[in-house]
């Protein structure tokens, strides 16, 4: 080949433009199919994603399986829920309601059935800081109908505290933001020796974020010394339910909302007391053989009634003018579908009131004077 015929062929680019046309067109399917690839394992992840997350909602199943109502007779001052998780997930409880009012904040018990504790403070639940139902177990509720108030104390050593004119610093161990979040709080400060407390301004100073409270040295203007330790104590009060607290014979309404945003519900009726009086003779015999009738009372509730369980305790309360007041007999300790109670001749004892309180196997209690009114014997 000529040296003239060499140049040309070098400098022929002719088919250099095909065969780079050509990879690039294949460089852009490469790309186009991993784009493709990429986006159909995206969608199929997602897809995963929601029906697990679906499943774990349909599959959520929580029990309100007993209801502890404590009062004073008339009205709830608080009620205890056991609720059981019959699913393999763990649960998160939201918000719960009775009777349709909301418990804003609310505590829970541990397995010893103590509160349960975080950070050294009453754990205090709520839509942010939700309870955990365990998989499979039960969790029992605190819920009060009045506010919740908890408290902690601790104490300030000033050992590191060597010259009093200057500035001191303290991390404080038990500052409640560590345990609730920036809720507002109130504090004191008192002199660990005598207990007597502290004038804040110009003496010392709280920073919540870092947790640390500052004494001033004198060279400060601060007035307090380094020769005794100090106690602090913390109060944070929790607006507990939005509502009214419903009458001790009303039924209760539970409703449980998951962070699923399922509603679990169950309705508590109170048992239905019904107390009969009946009067019965009895013949006592003495040393000669000769035999005395003597009246006696007889309490009988066994008509009472329970339409969503049964009856697990009947309480009666008995008072009698004893002619100077009203004497209490039996102050509901006295236990027993029928009884007898001691004290009271039914012929000649006047002004005899008589209460009877029955409990339900779901913890629910109602009065006699509550529903139909006191037995009396005028």
């Amino acid at each position: 080949m000529a040296g003239n015929d060499i140049h040309a062929f070098l400098r022929d680019d002719r088919g250099v433009s095909v065969i780079f046309g050509t990879l690039l067109l294949i460089l852009i399917t490469v790309i186009a199919a991993s784009s493709v690839a990429f986006m159909i394992s995206t969608m199929q992840k997602d897809a995963m994603e929601r029906e697990s997350f679906q499943s774990s909602v349909e599959n959520e199943n929580l029990k309100i399986v007993s209801i502890k109502p404590i009062g004073n007779g008339s009205s709830w001052h608080s009620v205890d829920l056991r609720v059981f998780n019959n699913n393999i997930e763990d649960s998160y409880i939201s918000a719960i309601s009775i009777n349709n009012g909301y418990f804003l904040n609310f505590r829970a018990y541990d397995s010893s059935g103590s509160l349960d504790v975080y950070n050294n403070y009453p754990a205090v639940y709520n839509a942010n800081r939700r309870l955990k139902i365990p998989a499979t177990k039960s969790k029992t509720i605190h819920l009060n109908y009045s506010d919740i108030t908890v408290a902690g104390t601790e104490t300030i050593y000033t050992s590191g505290w060597t010259n009093n004119s200057l500035d001191f610093t303290y991390s404080l161990k038990k500052h409640p933001w560590d345990a609730y979040g920036a809720v507002p709080y109130d504090y004191q400060v008192n002199y660990s020796s005598n207990s007597t407390m502290c004038i804040q301004t110009g003496n010392f100073s709280i920073d919540n974020d870092s947790r640390k409270i500052t004494f001033f040295g004198n060279d400060s203007g601060g007035n307090l010394t380094n020769t005794t330790n100090y106690d602090i104590s913390y109060q944070v009060d929790f607006t507990s339910f939005a509502g009214i607290a419903p009458a001790a014979s009303n039924p209760l309404k539970v409703e449980i909302i998951s962070s699923y945003i399922n509603v679990f519900r169950e309705l508590f009726t109170p048992p239905m007391p019904i107390a009969e009086v009946n009067f019965r003779v009895e013949y006592l015999q003495d040393a000669n053989g000769t035999q005395t009738p003597r009246s006696y009372m007889i309490l009988d509730a066994s008509g009472s009634q329970d339409t969503d369980g049964f009856i697990t305790g009947y309480r009666w309360a008995v008072w009698k003018d004893s002619g100077n007041g009203t004497e209490t007999l039996y102050n509901y300790n006295l236990s027993g579908m029928v009884v007898r109670p001691m004290g009271i001749d039914p012929y000649n004892d006047k002004n005899v009131t008589i209460d009877l309180e029955i409990t339900d196997d779901d913890g629910m209690t109602s009065r006699l004077s509550q529903v139909s009114g006191y037995l009396e014997i005028l």
